[in-house]
């Protein structure tokens, strides 16, 4: 295989569900930094999952984004160069332990926010992941990609960002080399990606290559329909700061973006920026989309995800899909179910 640090973790004994995988995921987590001044939860985050954990808990394999480090020390502060678009985020360490809690297994930390606090703050971010036992993965020629086993089976997780250190997503080519490695390896492989422009601006998928002050942000249809081209099982998206489209193409899921899920500080969660998804998928034995659904969850300041009852963030994925994607068969009820019509036509890729 490709070089890279690989993070092999056994996950629980108990067979797969139902002989699908049931994969729970999220978008952008910062639990609170302590850069500029301390903007913490209270009792140190540890009640920020408490409405969303037992679905986190629930599936075979969780997987969240990382946005920002989990440092203690100093660091080397990257400059603010413009104080309005640019933020520093710097978790305390011991707030892994909410992660862990709350049913996570996996993160990624290719974004944009890795670099805050340099190669320190990058170190100490593995380094406190590994030693909670979470896989994480996105920083080149660091930890590429990380495999998980659960019930004998391989599963490879790797993740793309436009940021210096991770792995490149405008690096089309060498995402799909990764994955074609992770496919002769793994029995499942899932991509994830940090992408696209940002704000409530954005929340549709252009087909084309995105900028936001002045960053390439990639092409995140181009990227997806590649993987998934390549072996993918699974796509998810993170980075808009919005919820974005769902496609289901060749038979698999992509998901453009699942928003903010966990920033009660430092983070926009006005209007739409407030909408956090648990996107919850099943994959057959060949990686086929089976059945999932959209759990809708708002944000508000100073508190973690609450369940929304009226499901905005399902209605507004449901609504942009149809925009975005009117080609794609995947059915998205108004309470968030999603559904493959006539899977069984697909062919094993």
């Amino acid at each position: 295989m490709r070089s890279s640090v690989v993070a092999l973790l056994i996950l629980s004994s108990l067979g797969l569900s139902a002989q699908n995988l049931s994969i729970s995921m999220t978008g952008d987590i910062m639990m609170g930094t302590t850069v500029p001044g301390n903007y913490l939860p209270a009792a140190d985050g540890k009640n920020l999952f408490k409405d969303t954990a037992p679905t986190l808990r629930s599936t075979d394999i969780t997987i969240g984004n990382l946005e920002g480090t989990l440092c203690d020390t100093p660091g080397s502060p990257r400059p603010m160069t413009n104080p309005k678009t640019y933020f520093l985020f710097k978790m305390p360490q011991k707030y892994v332990s909410n992660l862990v809690e709350a049913g996570f297994d996996a993160m990624n930390i290719a974004t944009n926010h890795i670099n805050d606090f340099g190669q320190e703050g990058r170190d100490s971010t593995m380094a406190t992941l590994e030693a909670a036992g979470l896989a994480f993965s996105g920083l080149k020629d660091a930890c590429e990609y990380c495999i998980l086993e659960r019930d004998e089976k391989k599963i490879g997780i790797c993740s793309f960002c436009d940021s210096k250190n991770s792995v490149d997503i405008n690096d089309v080519e060498g995402a799909v080399s990764i994955v074609r490695d992770l496919r002769n390896y793994c029995d499942y492989v899932i991509v994830t990606f940090h992408g696209g422009g940002e704000g409530a601006a954005y929340q549709h998928v252009t087909r084309k290559t995105e900028y936001y002050v002045g960053e390439k942000r990639g092409n995140v249809y181009e990227l997806a329909h590649a993987c998934v081209d390549a072996g993918a099982d699974l796509v998810f998206g993170h980075g808009p700061h919005v919820p974005r489209a769902l496609e289901l193409y060749e038979g698999h899921l992509i998901a453009y973006s699942l928003g903010n899920f966990c920033t009660p500080y430092r983070i926009n969660v006005n209007g739409i920026c407030g909408y956090a998804p648990i996107l919850v998928a099943s994959i057959d034995f060949d990686g086929h989309f089976v059945e999932g659904r959209i759990e809708s969850y708002i944000q508000k300041v100073g508190v973690g995800p609450v369940k929304d009852p009226t499901h905005k963030a399902a209605l507004l994925m449901k609504s942009l899909s149809k925009q975005d994607f009117p080609e794609s068969r995947l059915v998205i009820t108004d309470d968030g179910r999603l559904l493959a019509p006539n899977a069984t036509e697909v062919t094993k890729h």
